[in-house]
């Protein structure tokens, strides 16, 4: 597993591609910087935090999806794949090898373009309180994060980077792009009694939308998403919902390695 590990981090940290990312991250975060700096006395959720949050959520998961499946499915592609299932490797080591190497190569490329963007934000004259900055990081680590073991588990089963390509994209347009239009299509269509239990539990469906929601209520904001929420935004807002957070994650962790284990096991018996 660390041999993937390392592996996998040094391919990516080698490739001219990944500094693309850190200009790219720090063109994306100084600009979100600057918008947040145009409001004052910005120290909860605003409009333009709102907005800074949606721009993060559209940006990020769309290249983490990418990037993830590329990741397995270049491995397909150029024969590599092949080789590897040859050797006394557990399907299991390559996959967390694999989540783990990338993951810690994207996280060090976006706390360096955070840490930068953040000094230029602070040298033009830039405030911000701890609270937001963290909460903004986590937020678009966290983001960084699920949608990368998303696009492994999206490489475990195609053939080539077109398809890998195309399903993460059709994957990205429904869960952030068309969610809330799929969801009041699918409220609509039933008793007006279930539909707050049908949208408490269809939130942890979304792993994007479940983010979202805790970075709202991480700023104290938990009452924009109105009178159906309101049940779970209040458990969501005591210490107990740490919990909730580390079983969705060891269960969404779980549910991934499977289905990526199942789908890489049924390609090597071909």
């Amino acid at each position: 597993m660390w041999n993937i590990w390392r592996s996998e981090l040094r391919m990516t940290v080698r490739q001219r591609s990944y500094y693309s990312f850190l200009i790219l991250w720090v063109a994306v975060l100084s600009l979100l910087f600057l918008l947040q700096n145009s409001a004052p006395s910005l120290t909860g959720y605003t409009n333009i935090t709102g907005t800074v949050a949606n721009i993060a959520l559209y940006i990020i998961p769309l290249f983490m999806l990418i990037i993830g499946s590329f990741s397995i499915a270049n491995e397909v592609e150029n024969g590599q794949w092949r080789l590897l299932s040859t050797y006394p490797l557990f399907t299991l080591s390559y996959v967390i090898g694999k989540i783990g190497g990338q993951f810690t190569a994207q996280w060090i490329v976006f706390t360096f373009s955070f840490g930068i963007s953040m000094a230029i934000s602070l040298v033009i004259g830039g405030g911000f309180s701890m609270k937001w900055l963290w909460a903004i990081y986590l937020f678009s680590v966290t983001l960084l994060f699920f949608f990368l073991v998303i696009g492994v588990c999206i490489g475990s089963f195609v053939k080539t980077r077109w398809q890998a390509l195309s399903i993460s994209v059709m994957l990205w347009f429904f869960l952030i792009m068309i969610w809330p239009t799929a969801l009041i299509g699918i409220l609509g269509a039933v008793p007006y009694t279930w539909i707050a239990p049908l949208m408490n539990g269809l939130l942890f469906l979304n792993p994007a939308e479940l983010i979202r929601v805790a970075f709202v209520i991480s700023l104290d904001a938990g009452s924009v998403f109105g009178q159906a929420y309101d049940p779970l935004i209040s458990y969501l807002g005591t210490y107990l919902s740490i919990l909730i957070y580390i079983l969705y994650f060891i269960c969404f962790l779980a549910v991934s390695f499977l289905f990526s284990m199942g789908m890489l096991e049924w390609r090597k018996r071909r």
